[in-house]
């Protein structure tokens, strides 16, 4: 079809070196633009085409966007424009085809669109279009235009050409596979980042802070929160969330969000069964009516719960809330899942380190009550700093010492402290009956009595206690 620049003996030599040039470049450049450049430059200087052209197709729109070419007349905007394909077009046909399409003459070509208006202008006869593809995919065409009629490369070019756009394909496969990696979110870094935090911070309010800071950045929702699960009262409430961050996070002050299991059974039993509930854009792993009943407690259109588990027992769940409707993709769920399991193996830690923290307050509060015992010879001043001790530590209200009279059968009040705005007791309690006396005068152990109202211990002093408002009491 198309006669070489240079017909001479040494044309396949050059031929072979310039190939071989073009595709080290196109095997080794990671830049598109570069790769056009490198096509273009290489399609002009070894074939005598009066057109040349590369469009990149857009799947998501389903159409070609031009990276320039050659083309006379001073059109080189029009070589950058996008074109929409229709059904029926040429474009079209090679780009769903993945085949090579020959034109006998793109003027009268009524498929060509504005192509055919360009080939009038320009007078290009014979056409051909060649996709560019690799793997079953097609990332766009070529289309090479000369004035003859009905021209079409010979077997010798088809091969080059093969090999160029063939080479230009893979690269672009290679580019496009790379860029997805680095978008595809990567739940083990930040996790890994995570607990490497979480080993300087103290206190489980700031190690919860931590989770959903990091959890925020990487999923990006609306808001994340800790919902704590209240065993009791069955009921889930918003322990931490970073919602309104021109105060930060918050913990416990902010107004408590209850969920309560009886309106979301489904969701309560789904994280008991240890799964990620999803809710996004037409899509939920829970039943309508439950879906419904939840996002209206959480006031949110999309949601990605993780349940918080310590041996088989619901701690709460860890939850990402969206405003719009959303799809949640394979690494969010996992990377919830896995700061999820943190946050249960966080929960025992604070609970240990409370309690040995706790003991070494009560070994320093003994210490302190039997040095005052020691030391001061005034009984009610060692009365009084035990008893300030003493309802500091177990957050108590009154403290009373008692003696037995035998005489008159009864208890005194040798000692009592209360607040200033309670009545104290009078000079004495009665007699306790013969199982309660039994009880204190027996039992190795504190006798405790959480609701007054409902227990039948310490009867002879039930009335005076409640009228005085007391309702829990503890009795060594």
């Amino acid at each position: 079809m198309v006669q070489p620049k240079e017909p001479n003996a040494h044309l396949y030599d050059r031929q072979l070196v310039a190939l071989g040039r073009v595709l080290q470049t196109l095997r080794e450049e990671e830049n598109t633009d570069v790769l056009m450049d490198t096509v273009l430059t290489y399609l002009q200087a070894e074939f005598d085409y009066t057109l040349i052209w590369i469009g990149l197709y857009d799947r998501l729109e389903h159409r070609l966007y031009g990276k320039g070419g050659v083309m006379s007349g001073g059109q080189a905007a029009f070589l950058k424009q996008r074109f929409a394909l229709n059904p029926g077009d040429i474009l079209e046909q090679v780009v769903i085809q993945q085949r090579p399409l020959a034109v006998p003459d793109l003027r009268e070509e009524l498929r060509a669109g504005e192509w055919r208006k360009v080939a009038r202008n320009l007078n290009i006869q014979g056409t051909v279009i060649f996709p560019i593809r690799y793997k079953d995919r097609c990332y766009g065409v070529t289309l090479l235009g000369t004035s003859l009629w009905g021209a079409s490369p010979r077997t010798d070019e088809k091969a080059r050409l093969s090999m160029i756009l063939g080479a230009l394909g893979a690269s672009l496969y290679q580019i496009e596979v790379e860029w997805q990696r680095q978008q595809t979110k990567r739940p083990d870094q930040p996790l890994l980042a995570l607990l490497t935090k979480l080993r300087s911070l103290p206190g489980l309010g700031a190690r919860l802070e931590a989770v959903v800071e990091e959890t925020h950045q990487f999923i990006q929702p609306t808001r994340t929160s800790v919902y704590w699960f209240e065993r009791e009262r069955r009921y889930f409430w918003r322990r931490v969330s970073n919602r309104q961050k021109a105060t930060g996070f918050s913990e416990a002050s902010q107004p408590a969000s209850g969920i309560t299991v009886q309106e979301v059974s489904g969701f309560y039993q789904a994280l008991l069964s240890e799964q990620v509930v999803s809710i996004g854009e037409a899509h939920s792993s829970l039943k309508a009516d439950t879906t419904s009943r939840l996002m209206q407690q959480i006031r949110a259109r999309s949601l990605l719960a993780a349940p918080i588990l310590f041996q088989n027992e619901l701690l709460g769940f860890l939850a990402v809330e969206g405003n719009e409707p959303r799809i949640w993709e394979e690494e969010e769920k996992n990377y919830i899942r896995g700061a999820a399991q943190i946050i249960a193996l966080l929960a025992p830690l604070d609970e240990m380190e409370q309690t040995i923290d706790q003991s070494r307050l009560d070994q320093v509060l003994t210490a302190e009550i039997a040095r005052s015992i020691y030391n001061d010879e005034d009984w009610k001043t060692t009365l009084k700093m035990s008893a300030d001790q003493l309802c500091k530590r177990l957050k108590c209200e009154r403290f009373i010492v008692l003696l037995y009279n035998k005489e008159l059968g009864k208890f005194e009040i040798c000692y009592q402290s209360q607040p200033a705005n309670r009545r104290p007791f009078s000079a004495h309690l009665d007699l306790l009956n013969q199982a309660d006396w039994k009880l204190v005068e027996k039992s190795q152990e504190t006798v405790g009595i959480e609701n007054l109202d409902g227990e039948l211990k310490l009867l002879a002093w039930r009335d005076r206690l409640l009228e005085l408002g007391v309702r829990s009491a503890a009795c060594v």
